[in-house]
């Protein structure tokens, strides 16, 4: 295709169309010349293929595909490899199925634990992030299918992600937050990026010029397509003058009129349409060449590929747990019997709830693969994974069963019912019920392991009173048969955390303001899990970088050159244990103490070697000096500062293994008079920054809060219940996810109605977090802009004009 020449013979309401979507997963055709559509689908650690173009969120209104780990799972690997391997497998599974575009994957920031979609995201720490997100990538384009990288940018809470406002300072999101979908343009030029729902200091995304065309396209030399989160438009013209080119899902008459109108009145120019269809043909014209690489045609999959599949996924899994407790327990012996509680051992939960939900081409559980592997044991369930509240009867009978048994090991998690994609978090700790039982048990003095699923870190008040804790997070549907081989030594736990693990909620910063309102003011700037607790010298439960293994491993020889303009660190490690396994070596940098306040130290490069039991491997690390600068916001330029720099080798964050210095001649900065804010930020005492201090340090100015009245197109859903007919229409559109739960609560029990239930759930949340127009934007024709007018105006009682607009015809 001809892109220059198609671009003419386009007429104007032909570029309109190819601007926005259709039918919720696809792109628009021009058969008249013959412009294919193309076909998007979730999501980014699996294909979620909708069935017949059913927009149910339950895995069975999707065809079956593998469900790999999650990313809070795979980046706790260390290994990118995974990742890459990973999307080398999805890319085959969506060529299976004539995908030409998956939605993900997601490198946003875990800004804070409770984030509800913290399940998606791979870590804390931007370099980590951005390696794992540019790995996932090139795995996936490299054999035949394009992808679209999101949340861009700065959507880093759930609750009001639809009508947000992310309030921060500008050397924060280019050092943290912008970096790993820096890395990820640059390094692995993906087809499309995602703009997120929520507004970068007042600015939607899908209408941030800043962000779309400054920063992404001239800044970074992105030539794909944006597209939006599905229903991100606000006013679409200026989406398109911004750099937004593709509305998702689209079919919104609305939208392409006001394309049409604004450019037959000139307010937007033709240039900017243009340019916005041209990356849409460009777009089409990679998806179709790429499809050379494809390793399989439509329908080829064959069951070899799923069990390949399914063999990978626990892979994964296994290379991603991390053995957070062990006293030496762990491995388990196979003569022992044992008692084992909780009923995600017959239910694990392997992946996150929301619109990334795979139905899962197969399936094992820890139950499933201990019976397979002839494990003696005794079951009972001790709580119900879909409730919150204790059973007092289920609990007494795991206290009566465990007289007979030496060694119990409770299987415990977050669930569905308390993290999921729409929602964050309500607090920190495991469920009630789930609580109860692990304490009680405790208290009978037994050997306990107790074996963690879940897609964030958790409250864990009995670390004391356990001996051993291995954490699977979400590790796909091959998720038992990895469980099973770690407990029983068949394989070895070398995964690190990606994020840090607090003792309680409480000491994470500005955690009693997370979430609660539609401004989240990023007050703790750059100091972002770790970078925070290093430099404010918190304690915490169990640092970035953290984890276990069954065998020891000894540093050696370690040593550093500068080179040019790269810092080489080389060593050697040597496992000295009794069994084969893996190390993570981390490489932590230290700036030189100048007047620019930083973090105690960052992440600037890591490794991962398998080692045999005996064996000694070599190491070799990286670090461009270029990625040691920092970013002044006077000028808005990243600088390398002159002076000394300490590179650290560690284990984890905390622990320190060998150091040395290197001298770099970068710049010299001017000393000026030091603002008080700035001395508030070198120690970083987040508990002094006060509104006053974080608009002294970053020039930003806090937005007031937002009237919630009257109602508009704005609003939160929620907003509605202020009024007494919004009230009523607020309950009318709930009702939707209150039939589609109480459906599925006369399913029989089983699989089909706890997804069922997962899925009235999820979309009860994204319902209520909803605003008036994100929800006309991404229901079409269902629910077309007029009705959201004619909502506002009926909410706000006014009847009359209501009527108005729900005659009204575009």
């Amino acid at each position: 295709m001809n892109v220059k020449e198609i671009l003419n013979e386009l007429t104007l309401e032909e570029k309109a169309t190819l601007l926005s979507g259709t039918d919720f997963m696809y792109t628009n055709p021009v058969p008249r010349l013959h412009i294919p559509a193309l076909s998007m689908s979730d999501g980014p650690h699996g294909l979620r293929k909708q069935i017949g173009g059913s927009q149910d969120n339950g895995i069975s209104e999707s065809e079956p595909a593998t469900s790999f780990p999650t990313a809070a799972t795979t980046a706790s690997s260390w290994n990118p490899e995974n990742v890459y391997r990973m999307g080398k497998a999805i890319a085959a599974e969506c060529a299976n199925y004539e995908v030409d575009v998956l939605l993900g994957p997601g490198v946003n920031i875990k800004k804070n634990p409770l984030c509800g979609r913290n399940f998606e995201y791979f870590s804390e720490d931007p370099l980590l992030a951005g390696a794992f997100g540019t790995a996932e990538v090139k795995g996936i384009q490299e054999n035949g299918v394009g992808v679209s990288v999101k949340h861009f940018a700065l959507n880093n809470s759930e609750n009001y992600r639809f009508v947000g406002n992310s309030v921060a300072d500008e050397r924060a999101m280019r050092e943290i937050y912008l970096k790993p979908f820096e890395k990820v343009v640059k390094e692995a030029v993906p087809f499309t990026m995602m703009c997120a729902y929520n507004r970068i200091n007042g600015t939607y995304c899908s209408e941030n010029s800043w962000l779309l065309t400054d920063i992404l396209r001239k800044e970074w030399g992105f030539d794909g397509a944006v597209i939006s989160d599905w229903g991100a438009t606000h006013q679409r013209v200026d989406g398109v003058a911004a750099g937004l080119d593709l509305e998702m899902p689209g079919d919104t008459a609305i939208c392409r009129k006001w394309i049409i109108d604004a450019v037959n009145s000139g307010y937007l120019l033709q240039n900017k349409l243009n340019q916005a269809v041209e990356n849409m043909l460009n777009l089409i014209n990679k998806c179709q060449k790429n499809k050379i690489k494809q390793p399989i045609k439509k329908g080829e999959l064959t069951e070899q590929m799923r069990n390949e599949h399914h063999a990978l996924a626990a892979e994964i899994a296994v290379d991603s747990a991390v053995l957070l407790k062990n006293d030496g327990m762990l491995p388990l012996q196979e003569s022992d019997s044992f008692l084992v509680v909780g009923e995600l051992f017959e239910k694990m939960r392997y992946q996150g709830a929301g619109s990334s939900m795979i139905h899962p081409a197969r399936l094992s559980t820890p139950q499933m693969s201990f019976e397979a592997a002839k494990v003696k044991y005794h079951y009972v369930k001790g709580y119900f994974e879909n409730q919150v509240d204790p059973e007092e009867k289920l609990i007494s009978e795991a206290i009566n069963a465990a007289v007979k048994y030496d060694k119990i090991l409770i299987f415990a998690g977050l669930t569905d019912y308390v993290e999921g994609e729409g929602a964050d978090r309500e607090n920190m700790k495991l469920p009630e019920n789930q609580l109860q039982l692990i304490e009680k048990l405790c208290a009978r003095k037994k050997e306990i392991t107790v074996i963690l699923f879940g897609g964030s870190s958790m409250e864990l008040p009995f670390v004391e009173k356990v001996n051993a804790i291995l954490n699977m997070y979400l590790p796909g549907q091959n998720g038992g048969y990895a469980t099973t081989e770690l407990l029983f030594g068949k394989r070895n736990p070398s995964g690190r955390l990606a994020e840090t693990w607090v003792e309680k909620y409480e000491d994470v910063p500005f955690s009693q303001t997370y979430g609660k309102s539609a401004a989240e003011v990023y007050k703790e700037s750059i100091y972002v899990g770790y970078r925070y607790y290093q430099t404010a010298k918190k304690a915490v439960r169990y640092p970035f970088g953290y984890g276990l293994s069954y065998t020891q491993f000894a540093y050696q020889d370690f040593s550093m050159t500068l080179d040019g303009e790269r810092i080489e660190v080389t060593g050697k490690i040597t496992n000295t244990g009794k069994m084969d396994g893996a190390e993570v070596v981390q490489c932590y940098v230290s700036g030189p103490g100048t007047r620019l306040w930083k973090p105690q130290k960052e992440l600037k490069a890591f490794t991962k070697l398998y080692l045999k039991q005996g064996e000694t491997g070599e190491v070799r690390l990286t670090i461009p000096v270029a990625e040691l600068a920092v970013f002044l916001l006077e000028g808005k330029r990243f600088i390398v500062e002159k002076g000394t720099y300490n590179v650290q080798i560690c284990k984890d964050a905390n622990t320190v293994i060998w150091a040395e210095n290197v001298e770099l001649q970068g710049e010299e900065r001017e000393q000026k008079e030091v603002p008080a804010a700035d001395d508030i930020y070198r120690e970083a005492k987040l508990d002094l920054v006060t509104d006053q201090v974080f608009e002294t340090m970053s020039g930003v100015k806090i937005p007031s809060k937002e009237p919630s009245l009257p109602i508009t197109l704005e609003s939160r859903f929620t907003d509605l219940n202020q009024t007494f007919l919004g009230r009523i229409l607020f309950k009318a559109v709930l009702s939707v996810a209150a039939g589609s739960e109480k459906k599925a609560r006369k399913l029989p029990e089983g699989t089909e109605r706890d997804n069922k239930l997962k899925g009235a759930l999820f979309l009860k949340r994204i319902l209520e977090s909803n605003s008036i127009l994100t929800m006309s934007m991404s229901a079409g024709k269902t629910f077309p802009y007029h009705f959201a007018c004619g909502f506002v105006e009926m909410a706000n009682g006014h009847i009359i004009k209501g009527i108005g607009c729900f005659l009204k015809v575009y």
